[in-house]
């Protein structure tokens, strides 16, 4: 149902405004709104930290490895409202390793290269540093392509230039070559002319062996420090959880924060908007741990337009997400969830209609809420599933239908009492007419209830004659058709069939008379009443889209009987026995995938456009308290109302 909204001021000492929020947070007491020129705190401090947060949650889940599927977080009250300096400082040691780390990891690329670029030279023998201080020669180190390799050599014989050649690498062969300073210029260019690659060795004082064991030397040292921080990192992974809290506490103190109030010398204004139901629960939660408060509460004025607050039990609730996907009902009408949900429960359960799938649905879905726990929209998207998994067995019992294949629990049952007894009462594929009429009498029953909404809505909101001509009309007219057809074919009785027709002209009366009400002319009346009448065109139109619902039993019918059959060709030896199984399971798991989405994507479309559509108004938004962020924790197990920072 939806639970009236109250307008709340609430005025505290300004001293006491950040624990009141606190209050109201916790247990999600209050919708606060924004006001004009109203102040919000700075919360600067809270983004730098959360964006330090998150990098360091990534970088540590990173080194952690693969996330538990079912790896659940939960903490007590105190750890989420306490210890906000140890988990900053632990956050401070996370982002000091990661640099180091960091630091290291460069160290080590740099020497690698240096290692790469120097180990064709290990064989020089020369001192490194001398060869740039020679007082008659000067001489040119690089790299030769192999191709080139013959011509240079060839050059440098010819011209009496002494040169060493050394190891290959990706760059080539490398090479030094000693010229005098008056040759230099002329035989450089015909070097050059090969391709080369010049390389500058460095300018150390010692030989390219000593250097390039100085360098590993170098190298080992900073691998040993590499290794033991990334065992440091590795075991402050597995302490991620303080990281996950302290994003959470800033995301919490930040949506805090941003909460608009008004400020005098002394007191703060905070306004919103409170459920009724729970405004002496506020009442009582500030008395009990505030000096002095002052909550005024009224009705919101007839201009205002409060949010949409709803409670309902555990089933119906979880069947909020699917209205939510299409519109949130404003604070002025019913609210659809507690029909919509046993509409599109039962429809659900006859568009899938196998034992098989119903209890992989109650099964699998079952065991994801109990170890995964997940949250919000996507947890009652997911009860959905789990509950209509036992209209799909209950169903698939009334289809004799197990995986795609005939089973009469009834005949089983039966069988240990002597007894020829049967639970199949139709089977889709064998009787698809029988099928389309129970679908399209179900459409019929679904309309009409939508209906009766709208004469409901039509009588809360006091616009009555709205109610008669759209709601009350059409429900004597789809009655009276359906007593008329009844019983003047399958019941044969002339009198209650006359009451039948009567009842259609009675509502086709009404739509004449009362359509256009609104209208001033007498054309404008006349014309809306025959534009009221053309209307049946749209009713039948929505009730052949209950076929929809023969369709999809049909599809996952036919589906799982063809891979059934697909299957048993292949039985006869081991090896085919193997496939078969394979079929089977590859076959069913894509038709349970294929069949659940069908039926959630068309058994919403049936609540969106055929039920909704009679009565339902929508344009309302959703009543969403100030409350705790858990992006990353999943629970906090509360057990005081304020504490901590």
């Amino acid at each position: 149902m939806i639970v009236p909204i109250k307008k709340a001021k609430l005025f505290v000492f300004n001293e006491d405004k950040d624990k009141a929020l606190r209050i109201i947070q916790k247990k999600a007491l209050m919708m606060t709104t924004s006001l004009e020129n109203a102040k919000i705190e700075d919360v600067s401090f809270e983004d730098d930290v959360l964006v330090r947060t998150q990098k360091a949650i990534k970088y540590l889940e990173v080194v952690k490895g693969k996330k538990g599927f079912f790896e659940y977080h939960q903490i007590d009250e105190a750890s989420f409202e306490t210890n906000h300096e140890v988990y900053l400082d632990f956050l401070t040691k996370v982002e000091d390793k990661e640099v180091k780390l960091t630091k290291i990891n460069e160290d080590i690329e740099h020497l690698n290269e240096s290692i790469a670029d120097l180990t064709p030279f290990n064989n020089l023998s020369l001192n490194l540093e001398e060869i740039n201080k020679a007082n008659y020669v000067k001489f040119f180190s690089g790299f030769v392509h192999e191709k080139n390799l013959d011509g240079l050599i060839e050059l440098l014989t010819r011209n009496d230039i002494s040169y060493e050649l050394f190891d290959k690498d990706d760059r080539g062969y490398g090479f030094i070559v000693a010229l005098y300073f008056e040759d230099y210029e002329t035989y450089i260019n015909e070097i050059k002319r090969f391709d080369v690659v010049k390389f500058n060795l460095p300018i150390i004082s010692r030989t390219a062996t000593e250097y390039l064991i100085d360098l590993t030397n170098q190298k080992s040292v900073l691998e040993e420090q590499q290794k033991d921080l990334q065992n440091e990192i590795f075991a402050l992974s597995q302490q991620i959880e303080e990281l996950y809290i302290l994003a959470d506490q800033m995301s919490t103190t930040k949506k805090r924060k941003l909460v608009p109030y008004f400020e005098t010398e002394r007191t703060s204004m905070i306004t919103g908007w409170v459920r009724s139901d729970q405004a002496q629960i506020l009442e009582e939660a500030l008395k009990a741990n505030l000096e002095f408060h002052e909550l005024e509460l009224t009705d919101p004025l007839e201009t205002e337009t409060p949010p949409t607050a709803l409670k309902n039990n555990k089933f119906v609730s979880s069947f909020e997400t699917i209205t939510e996907s299409y519109n949130v009902p404003n604070h002025k009408e019913i609210d659809p969830n507690p029909l919509m949900s046993i509409w599109y429960w039962l429809i659900f359960g006859i568009m899938m209609g196998d034992i098989g799938y119903g209890l992989m649905m109650v099964i699998g879905f079952g065991l994801f809420l109990k170890y995964k726990r997940p949250k919000g929209t996507f947890k009652q998207l997911v009860t959905v599933f789990y509950y209509s998994g036992y209209t799909s067995i209950l169903v698939g019992i009334l289809f004799g239908s197990l995986f795609g294949t005939s089973f009469d629990l009834g005949n089983i049952v039966g069988s240990w009492f002597g007894q020829n007894w049967t639970s199949v009462v139709l089977v889709p594929m064998a009787e698809p007419l029988k099928m389309l009429i129970i679908s399209l009498i179900i459409g019929v029953i679904h309309i009409l209830s939508g209906l009766v909404m709208k004469v409901i809505l039509s009588i809360k909101l006091k616009t009555t004659l709205d109610g008669l001509t759209s709601g009350l009309s059409w429900i004597l007219i789809l009655v009276g058709l359906g007593i008329y057809i009844v019983f003047s074919t399958l019941i044969t009785n002339q009198i209650i069939g006359y009451i039948g027709l009567g009842m259609i002209g009675l509502g086709a009366l009404i739509i004449l008379l009362f359509a256009g009400y609104q209208s001033k002319s007498v054309f404008g009346k006349i014309g809306s009443g025959l534009g009221g009448l053309y209307g049946a065109t749209s009713y039948l139109s929505d009730i052949l889209s209950y076929s929809r619902i023969l369709a999809l039993s049909l599809s996952t019918a036919v589906i799982a009987f063809t891979f059934n059959l697909l299957a048993s060709m292949f039985l006869g030896n081991v090896f085919g026995f193997i496939i078969a199984i394979l079929i089977y399971i590859i076959g069913h798991i894509f038709n349970f995938a294929m069949g659940l989405l069908s039926a959630y994507i068309h058994d919403s479309r049936l609540q969106y456009i055929e039920f909704f559509s009679k009565f339902f108004i929508g344009e309302g938004y959703k009543y969403e308290p100030l409350s705790v962020e858990l992006n990353y924790i999943d629970e906090i197990k509360q057990t005081t109302l304020v504490g901590g920072n």
